[in-house]
């Protein structure tokens, strides 16, 4: 009985991480839905709001039940993907807004053509910013719960980056419905299209490539793999914000490609981690 009692015991840091994840989603939660709750929109707008949201449930409700289902087969607790969804709506949202911001500034200082920083600002800063800290939420909650596996950090960071694609698809679509029914419908459409190989999966092959990588456990060729999912995830999300994005052609080659690579390689980390579910990240 004393061994039990001793083990669900929380320690110093644990308890110390729970609070500072608290008050950073305070914080957060006010950054998101108390900015959202001051903007103006007319009754109309808030029918509008309501249906284009409705239209972004085509791709959330099957990503959350895909994403509940895989910590199932993995034996990991929902409440872990649960704590990652919140943390990566409300505290990576808000730390991933404010490094864009201060990378912004740096790169202001070197890129002195407005026309070209324009077209670049997206690429050069959200790949770097948001993959950083919606992996950072990640290890944050399996820090506060205790668990140091490989398939805790899977579901740890698919839960971290389909949170920070919920509330940012939440943001792009509310400020286009204020503009207009159309632009918000166009906007929703398009949060589809390219929803399935976004932040969720982005965060899921990034945090397991993190913990390869600085796992005590691992080898060469796994390490090789961790600095794969890093890379090849970081690389992705700059071109997808980069101009070789952009065409007038409804067949776009490089779309197919990144979707391609992205969602293979999330395959890759997850067939990965049904073998090795119980992988640790410090030596026993």
């Amino acid at each position: 009985q004393r061994n039990k009692g001793e083990k669900n015991k929380m320690t110093k840091i644990q308890r110390a991480s729970i609070y500072l994840f608290l008050l950073f989603a305070g914080i957060g939660l006010e950054f998101e839905l108390g900015h959202l709750s001051q903007q103006e929109f007319s009754q109309s707008a808030g029918r509008d709001l309501v249906l284009n949201l409705s239209v972004l449930a085509t791709i959330i409700i099957p990503l959350y039940l895909f994403s509940k289902r895989l910590a199932k087969q993995l034996s990991v607790p929902t409440y872990i993907l649960w704590i990652a969804m919140f943390g990566g709506a409300f505290v990576a949202g808000w730390l991933s807004f404010s490094g864009n911001s201060l990378i912004d500034i740096m790169n202001s200082h070197v890129i002195k053509d407005a026309t070209v920083f324009n077209k670049w600002t997206d690429a050069l800063t959200a790949p770097f910013s948001e993959e950083f800290f919606k992996a950072l939420v990640a290890f944050w909650v399996v820090l506060m719960v205790g668990k140091k596996d490989l398939k805790s950090i899977l579901i740890a960071g698919l839960g971290s980056g389909f949170g920070f694609q919920i509330i940012e698809d939440l943001g792009y679509v509310a400020r286009q419905t204020k503009t207009s029914q159309l632009a918000a419908v166009t906007e929703a459409i398009n949060r589809i299209s390219g929803g399935l190989a976004s932040h969720a999966l982005y965060t899921a092959v990034v945090s397991v490539g993190v913990f390869l990588l600085l796992s005590q456990v691992t080898q060469q060729k796994e390490k090789l793999f961790g600095l794969w999912c890093v890379l090849s995830t970081v690389a992705n999300h700059f071109l997808w914000n980069s101009p070789f994005y952009e065409t007038d052609h409804r067949i776009n080659l490089l779309v197919g490609l990144l979707f391609a690579v992205q969602v293979g390689t999330f395959i890759e980390v997850v067939l990965y981690t049904k073998k090795k579910s119980d992988l640790p990240f410090l030596k026993q």
